[in-house]
């Protein structure tokens, strides 16, 4: 196993430098941020008297590109007045119409699930946004006229670009005034996630920097990551996928309540299994007490069948920047799991192959 203060072995495995845009986050959500705000203000389509006042907002985008809709859905469920729905589909939902705000995301511009939902909701005259950093859905944007946001950060992996598709999203629903300024939040987040980034950074030795420690307890081990359903359940599906495309290992995630009402039975057999997970539990001291005594009972039980319990806590105010916080430190923590896995963290080639074959 790869000693993870040993930075040139580390550096070995990251061919294509994934650590200097974790180490940019920070810089990445303020650029992101400043850039949207520029655009969208300019954009006299996006005026809320011309863009008209919508009734429900429907993301659409696939993996690193939808994640960004998750985390709008997650933090402003209980503040905007209108419903957010987050397709991940071809298709899109029956009741979009003409009172629709559609955002199509997609990072590459060409993930082709995104492009057949923007078909549909063009055919049904929804209000459209586009996001992308070309590819064919920039073509498409300024051919039909839809407001289009284009990331100039090109050629990163979608997962690495979480900011530039996230902050034009909440920037829109702002200024049509779907949910009050977070301009406030943005800027606690970044602050917290510079410094975060001073702890989780190569140089920080593993008995300070809680992403390695997180990672070197999770070296041969299934992670499962279990979050309250209220403002973290992205984080946890966040986490899952970054060990998966990071670290090239599977993990596996749920939310509480619901897991307590199924998912906390399966803790039983195969018992050889259960003592090879890691469970990651996020929590924030604002949970419902009521879930707070919930993530207690869940970890004391699934620890007596053997698994072991990481118990990690949020830091910050704001949902915003405790949600940026979580998502970073899973970032880091999965970087780390690609060293010990003795892989490059960059690379998703069994992704290329099955795009490929789709395409055949």
């Amino acid at each position: 196993m790869i000693n993870l203060d040993d930075l040139d072995a580390v550096q070995k495995l990251d061919t294509s430098k994934m650590v200097d845009l974790l180490m940019d986050f920070p810089q990445q959500y303020q650029r992101a941020f400043d850039l949207s705000k520029d655009y969208i203000s300019k954009q006299d389509k996006l005026a809320p008297e011309v863009f008209g006042k919508a009734k429900n907002i429907v993301i659409s985008g696939m993996g690193g590109s939808a994640i960004g809709g998750d985390l709008l859905r997650a933090l402003f469920a209980d503040k905007c007045s209108i419903p957010i729905v987050i397709n991940r589909n071809y298709n899109i939902p029956k009741f979009v119409n003409e009172d629709t705000l559609f955002i199509a995301a997609s990072y590459s511009g060409n993930t082709e699930e995104t492009l057949s939902a923007l078909e549909e909701a063009t055919e049904k005259n929804a209000k459209i946004f586009t996001i992308s950093s070309g590819g064919e859905l920039e073509k498409v944007s300024k051919n039909k006229g839809f407001p289009h946001f284009s990331v100039t950060h090109k050629g990163i992996q979608p997962r690495c670009a979480f900011g530039y598709l996230f902050m034009p999203m909440a920037t829109l629903i702002c200024k049509l005034g779907l949910i009050t300024d977070i301009a406030s939040d943005i800027k606690e987040a970044i602050n917290l996630l510079s410094e975060a980034a001073s702890e989780f950074s190569p140089q920080t030795p593993t008995i300070n920097n809680q992403a390695k420690l997180i990672a070197s307890e999770l070296y041969d081990k299934l992670p499962v990551i279990y979050a309250s359903q209220n403002y973290y359940d992205v984080v946890a599906m966040r986490w899952k996928g970054q060990f998966n495309e990071n670290s090239k290992m599977m993990a596996f995630h749920n939310v509480i309540p619901e897991m307590n009402h199924n998912e906390i039975v399966g803790w039983g057999v195969p018992k050889d299994i259960n003592q090879r997970c890691v469970v990651i539990m996020l929590s924030d001291e604002k949970d419902n007490p009521k879930i707070q005594k919930r993530i207690m009972i869940t970890s004391d039980l699934i620890s007596q069948e053997g698994a072991k319990i990481i118990s990690v806590h949020s830091k910050g105010k704001s949902h915003l920047a405790k949600a940026l916080y979580f998502i970073y430190l899973g970032d880091f923590a999965s970087y780390y799991m690609a060293s010990l896995n003795s892989v490059d963290p960059t690379p998703i080639e069994r992704i290329n192959v099955f795009k490929a074959r789709l395409a055949n």
